[in-house]
């Protein structure tokens, strides 16, 4: 608050001039509504003869806490709650250019978006909730400088997000860009800062206006934004499957990968010593081959099936969990089998045929 004018809210009171004529001069003399309204309400009306000064928040240590968790799950919530949406527009409209394992780290994208989402979600309504109390207890907390300058920074990043998200779609526009996809997630980054912008823009009015706080649950936008990221919530659970479910899948992935270790190292096997090898055991004594791991399976310890169906042809098989739908994660693309489509296959036994390259 400006020196000068406590200083002469201070004095006129002192005098016993009434406020309405204290806010006529100051109006008269350029000072806005809300600063006069600041001034008046450091003193409480009282018929003492000095002005009594109202208590003025103080910042603690505790306080500052709270309002930096409060803040940080807020900023965390928003950016798992759009992590979550993307991949949704990702499984429903995918990119007819992205490669088979991208979508297969789908499925961790949105665990771990939800998990974030699941975590700092209820802190920052609980934190909100306890805050609320303290302030309708003591109404001066309204004016906590720790609040004040978060709120700001929140309004900054917010308009600045605002602005890049609305530059970048623009700039897509001109370019004759107008992919749905595109769009969706522009639309996404919007409402979520949007929505955090007038919220807090909304509070900042209300308390430089001098109205009393407003519980959140009495006002329409906090509650739908509760409801649109607790159904977000409820869909990144859905997508992201059963526990017992992604494990099977995880050990799945697993074996597929030790399958792929050991077709490479029979092909080197094969190009030093010209002949197929009669084990796979035999396999542990290549330089830079496979160790003792990668011959059985990572949950049930049997055994990999190798079988040499001539000199050329052989075949690896494994027992499988689930059914691949998007291929495995991260495999490399091997000329000659398809790329990683050669590696589907679906529950139990499953056998995969490679030839080597004869010599010539």
């Amino acid at each position: 608050m400006h020196g000068d004018l406590q200083q002469f809210v201070r004095d006129a009171l002192g005098r016993g001039l009434p406020r309405a004529s204290i806010r006529e001069v100051l109006s008269q003399a350029g000072w806005r509504a809300e600063e006069i309204e600041a001034a008046l309400r450091a003193y409480a009306e009282s018929d003492f003869p000095v002005p009594v000064p109202r208590r003025r928040p103080s910042v603690s240590a505790r306080e500052a806490f709270l309002y930096l968790v409060l803040f940080a799950a807020l900023y965390t919530s928003a950016f798992n709650t759009g992590q979550v949406l993307f991949a949704i527009i990702e499984r429903w409209l995918p990119d007819p250019l992205g490669r088979t394992s991208d979508l297969g780290r789908l499925g961790d994208w949105v665990r771990a978006a939800t998990a974030g989402t699941v975590i700092t979600f209820p802190i920052f309504l609980l934190l909100s909730r306890a805050i609320g109390r303290e302030v309708e207890r003591e109404p001066e907390k309204r004016g906590s400088p720790v609040r004040r300058w978060l709120t700001y920074l929140t309004l900054f990043v917010a308009a600045v997000v605002i602005i890049g998200d609305l530059t970048t779609l623009v700039t897509h526009v001109l370019g004759g860009e107008l992919a749905v996809r595109f769009l969706l997630k522009a639309l996404v980054v919007a409402l979520i800062a949007g929505t955090a912008f007038a919220h807090y823009l909304g509070d900042l009015r209300r308390e430089e206006q001098g109205v009393g706080m407003i519980r959140s649950s009495a006002r329409p936008l906090p509650r739908l934004a509760a409801a649109g990221v607790l159904a977000v919530i409820v869909v990144g659970l859905i997508l992201s499957g059963a526990p017992r479910e992604e494990r099977a899948r995880q050990l799945d992935a697993q074996r597929i990968e030790a399958l792929q270790r050991l077709q490479l190292t029979v092909q080197g096997y094969h190009g030093t010593r010209h002949r197929l090898p009669e084990s796979l055991e035999a396999l542990l004594h290549v330089p830079d081959g496979v160790s003792s791991e990668d011959l059985v399976d990572p949950a049930t310890g049997r055994s990999i099936e190798y079988r040499m169906l001539d000199s050329l042809a052989y075949e690896l098989c494994a027992e499988f969990q689930t059914a691949s739908v998007e291929g495995p994660r991260g495999l490399r693309r091997t000329r000659g089998m398809g790329g990683s489509d050669f590696w589907r296959h679906g529950p139990g036994r499953t056998c995969f045929r490679f030839e080597v390259a004869a010599r010539r």
